[in-house]
C-alpha cells in the first residue's frame, strides 16, 4: 500500500489557491497556476498539480464544483485561527503543518481519483494552461 505524505509543493499549491480565491475560497485551476507563477515564480509540473489536487480532495481540504477548486470552510477557519495566533509570516510552513493534520487514506485517494478528478479533467485543464501560457 502506497503511503501518501504531504509535500512542500502541496502547501505551495494550496497557498496559490488561497491567494487566487475570492471570498468564497474558490478559484479555477488556471488562476491558481497563474497566481503561483506571479507570487514567487513557481511553475508546477503536471504531476505536481495532479498529486496536490488529489491529496487535497482526498483529505477533504478542497472540493471541486463547477470547475472551481474550493477550500473547505473548516480548513479556512483553521487556517485563519493559525494565522491570527502565529501572525502573518511565511504561509508555506504553516500550511504544511496544517496539512499534516489532515488524514489521507488509500480509500479517500481511490474515491478522489475515480470520482472527483475524473469528472474534473485535470490533465486537460493543465494542458490548456500550458498551451496558453507556454512552458
Amino acid at each position: 500500500m502506497k503511503k501518501y505524505n504531504w509535500q512542500p509543493t502541496d502547501a505551495q499549491f494550496l497557498e496559490a489557491l488561497l491567494f487566487a480565491s475570492g471570498s468564497d475560497g474558490s478559484a479555477p485551476l488556471l488562476e491558481v497556476l497563474l497566481m503561483a507563477d506571479a507570487a514567487d515564480g513557481t511553475v508546477f509540473e503536471a504531476k505536481e498539480v495532479e498529486e496536490a489536487v488529489l491529496k487535497l480532495v482526498a483529505a477533504g481540504v478542497v472540493t471541486i464544483k463547477k470547475n472551481q477548486l474550493t477550500i473547505s470552510p473548516a480548513f479556512l477557519q483553521q487556517y485563519e485561527e493559525q494565522t491570527i495566533q502565529e501572525g502573518l509570516t511565511e504561509n508555506n510552513e504553516l500550511l504544511l503543518n496544517l496539512l499534516q493534520e489532515q488524514p489521507i487514506s488509500e480509500e479517500t485517494i481511490k474515491a478522489a481519483k475515480e470520482d472527483t478528478l475524473k469528472k474534473y479533467k485535470l490533465k486537460n485543464q493543465y494542458q490548456a494552461y500550458k498551451e496558453q501560457f507556454g512552458g
